[in-house]
């Protein structure tokens, strides 16, 4: 408690001024400068990242184009290499030419020219047959070495389909080629001769695939000995014409905008993948136009936040000190008007009552002042007098001892109603004496209702009844205490007390998928709707009752636990009862502890 005050004295001894500059740096200066920044650095990372991943998504959308590609040739090197008629006309030694053009015109022309589409130009089949003719789609193997710088990467890999890349320098269109090749070994029995089957992808459509990500970045296709096959325009173009060193280019320096995807994880594939390079002047025009607008941000919330700050602080500044200075000749008891304009804030206000106060102060002293303290001193008189009156009153635990002796004398002679009258008198009267703010299970207000009513069941005798329709589920629930009780006791004097005969309570509770529903119905003489509103008029507005005080209280009660979350509702009809309760929302109410 001491340091607490302490450290209060030590804020109180610091002047206005320099408190309003440590409110200035601290709460505005302070901040608007580390939002900013907080502001510009998250911005930065979200231009990175939302740029991160647009490379991603486009080497992506190549990366599953390519692949796409590749997964024609494969399906379609499969689809031939499962046709056995075509392994056995390769497989067949022919004794003369004309014998193999014969086969060829019947079974060979335009076989594989039939599988051509925008993907594929060419597919080829090498034999080791000499008697074949070569042409067409259809060529002996002579080992030369075009044909070695495709075959022999199939020959040294585990598989029996493989994508290579490599340079071709015979044939009516030497240069650049990507295939898919495979071995033709499905049918052992046709496999007198090795076959191979080339399917040549089309190289004009994958750059056209890489030439379509230009405007994200300059992509590079790498096979899997590393070494680059084809790139976007604007790159230098890989050098093909070297079998051993094609296509070796110098590494890709790594960075934030550099990204690295591969084909994909199939075997005939592996290894293969793509290399995307950003261009960065895009990204550092983004960053240099975020940067900018934080700056004039940063210039605009702090210049006219300081303006604002400075011509609020200098009004309140020129005020305080001339109130100031006037208290101080108060304490020399001179009691002069602050000759300035007021204004109507705080600092206004304080100058205004300072004013009237010195108008009046000795008025207050010699008249007044005197007045209040001897009427202090009567209103504490009349306290004192109350209080011993209360004192002097009759204990209630006399009345206790006084019912329960009643009760003894009554079980003694048999008299088994007016006993448990007696009781519930008793135990009615202990629970009214008791704080009334707490909560209360559902069960044990119930349980207090039902010996009222059991009062009333003796008063009224037969003419009177009630019963009770309770849903188990509510009985656990909490609310507070003399909440139903009450709305029983109104019913039955206001409702019961002028009918004639078969009066009739009905309480009930039901739990919905919101609410705790309570109601207390009766059969007596009800009211019209005018009536109704003057009475909910009266409950919400704290007027005056005419007798329904237990309703109000009841009113009071749950608005003061619940607030606006509590339904309180009455409805009537004349000659045909009427009906009080209310809703609790089950987020509201508290359940039993076990």
């Amino acid at each position: 408690m001491d340091g607490r005050k302490h450290g209060i004295i030590g804020i109180n001894d610091i002047p206005l001024k320099y408190k309003f500059l440590l409110i200035y740096l601290l709460c505005v200066l302070l901040p608007i400068v580390t939002i900013n920044l907080f502001f510009y650095q998250r911005n930065s990372e979200d231009i990175k990242i939302r740029e991160q991943d647009n490379l991603r998504k486009s080497i992506e959308r190549a990366s599953g184009e390519l692949l796409g590609m590749i997964d024609e040739s494969v399906a379609l090197s499969r689809s031939i290499g499962s046709d056995d008629s075509l392994y056995e006309v390769l497989d067949r030694t022919y004794d003369s030419p004309s014998d193999y053009y014969e086969v060829y015109n019947g079974l060979l022309r335009d076989r594989l020219t039939r599988y051509m589409s925008e993907n594929i130009v060419e597919a080829r089949i090498y034999t080791g047959n000499p008697t074949i003719q070569t042409g067409a789609n259809y060529y002996v193997m002579d080992h030369s070495a075009d044909e070695d710088s495709w075959i022999k990467p199939l020959q040294q890999s585990n598989g029996n389909i493989i994508v290579a890349a490599y340079y071709e320098s015979a044939g009516f269109s030497p240069g650049k080629r990507i295939s898919v090749i495979s071995k033709m070994n499905t049918y052992t029995s046709f496999s007198k001769y090795p076959k191979y089957l080339r399917i040549d992808l089309n190289v004009d459509k994958i750059n056209r695939i890489l030439d379509r990500e230009l405007d994200s970045l300059q992509l590079r296709l790498m096979d899997g000995r590393n070494r680059v096959v084809a790139v976007s325009s604007g790159l230098q173009s890989p050098d093909l014409s070297n079998r051993e060193e094609l296509l070796v280019q110098e590494p890709v320096a790594s960075s934030d905008y550099t990204i690295e995807h591969t084909l994909g994880d199939v075997s005939y594939a592996k290894g293969w993948k793509l290399t995307g390079i950003a261009d960065t002047r895009r990204i550092d025009k983004l960053l240099e136009d975020a940067h900018r607008s934080i700056i004039w941000l940063a210039v605009i919330s702090t210049v006219l936040p300081s303006l604002l700050i400075f011509i609020i602080f200098r009004s309140y500044h020129y005020r305080v000190k001339k109130l100031s200075r006037h208290m101080q000749k108060v304490r020399n008891e001179k009691f002069e008007l602050i000759d300035i304009q007021e204004g109507r804030d705080e600092i206004g206000g304080l100058i205004h009552t300072f004013n009237v106060m010195t108008g009046k102060i000795t008025t207050l002293i010699n008249d007044v002042y005197k007045l209040e303290i001897r009427q202090k001193s009567m209103e504490l008189e009349q306290v004192r007098t109350e209080l011993s009156m209360l004192q002097s009153q009759m204990n209630p635990h006399f009345l206790f001892n006084t019912l329960n002796a009643l009760l003894i004398v009554c079980m003694k002679k048999g008299y088994c109603e007016v006993t448990e009258i007696i009781s519930n008198l008793s135990l009615l009267m202990r629970q009214l004496l008791r704080s009334a703010d707490g909560l209360v299970t559902l069960e044990e207000e119930l349980q207090f209702t039902t010996m009222y009513l059991q009062i009333e069941k003796f008063r009224f005798g037969d003419q009177f009844d009630y019963h009770f329709e309770i849903d188990p589920e509510s009985l656990s629930m909490k609310i507070p205490r003399m909440s139903i009780q009450p709305l029983v006791e109104n019913a039955c004097k206001h409702g019961l007390q002028v009918r004639k005969g078969n009066r009739l309570i009905h309480v009930t509770s039901k739990v919905s998928d919101r609410a705790l529903e309570i109601k207390v119905i009766d059969n007596g003489v009800g009211m019209d709707e005018r009536k109704l509103q003057q009475l909910m008029d009266r409950v919400r507005n704290d007027q005056d009752m005419e007798g329904h005080v237990g309703i109000r209280n009841v009113y009071r009660r749950l608005e003061l636990f619940y607030h606006e979350n509590v339904r309180f509702l009455i409805s009537s009809n004349p000659d045909n009862g009427t009906a009080a309760g209310f809703h609790i929302p089950l987020s509201k109410l508290e359940p039993v502890k076990e």
